[in-house]
């Protein structure tokens, strides 16, 4: 049975902490993207500083959408979040990254873009706890969603069974349902739950009736 995980996207401190306690009464984790403006042509609030304020109970799982994430890894390994994403496309320290934020006891996942070869994250399948698939160009909510990644889904799930596979990125009612059946054991939702201020308890029972 899929996972469902509520993402927030927001360069607003004051819209962060409105958008924890919404995901708190409804939802066991959260997904949190960090853009740097240089990776993706979008920023974010910086994430560190936030969590060191905000005593959410959440189960956090970072998304670094920044260039040489090597750069602020020590600020990130001491945050009480339960693991990191990398992409693939911005570093060439994959395994020092990996290695660093085993040896935290904090879970690893590899981000891949739309374009991306299932390829690239080869070599470190065997360190990392799950691929996290990009199905839009990542950066902002309410992107379009990349039909041309379920192919890539479905391949590497029969070629890597036991590698949780997470999708990110323009998942709504319609696209729900297709990555489930692409073989996708966690859905990251943004703007389906979050933008024009959605009843996300509402939301979250119908994308159920989808999926489950």
């Amino acid at each position: 049975m899929a996972e469902i995980v509520p993402a927030i996207l927001t360069n607003s401190i004051d819209e962060f902490d409105e958008m924890m306690r919404s995901a708190e009464t409804h939802f066991p984790n959260v997904h949190l993207d960090i853009a740097d403006g240089i990776f993706v042509p979008n920023m974010t609030i910086s994430g560190t500083e936030e969590l060191e304020r905000n005593r959410t109970p959440l189960i956090i799982i970072a998304h670094l959408m920044v260039a040489n994430p090597e750069n602020i890894l020590k600020q990130w390994l001491h945050t009480r979040v339960d693991g990191l994403i990398f992409h693939i496309e911005s570093t060439k320290k994959m395994d020092e990254l990996i290695d660093k934020t085993k040896d935290k006891g904090k879970k690893v996942g590899i981000a891949i873009n739309p374009d991306t070869p299932t390829e690239a994250v080869g070599p470190f399948i065997d360190k990392i706890d799950f691929v996290h698939f990009m199905t839009v160009n990542p950066g902002f909510y309410g992107s379009e969603f990349k039909e041309e990644v379920l192919n890539k889904i479905k391949n590497f799930s029969q070629k890597y069974p036991n590698i949780e596979i997470a999708v990110d990125g323009g998942i709504d009612l319609v696209t729900a349902r297709k990555v489930v059946e692409a073989g996708a054991d966690v859905l990251v939702v943004g703007s389906y739950f979050f933008k024009n201020g959605k009843d996300i308890g509402g939301s979250l029972k119908n994308m159920k009736k989808e999926v489950y």
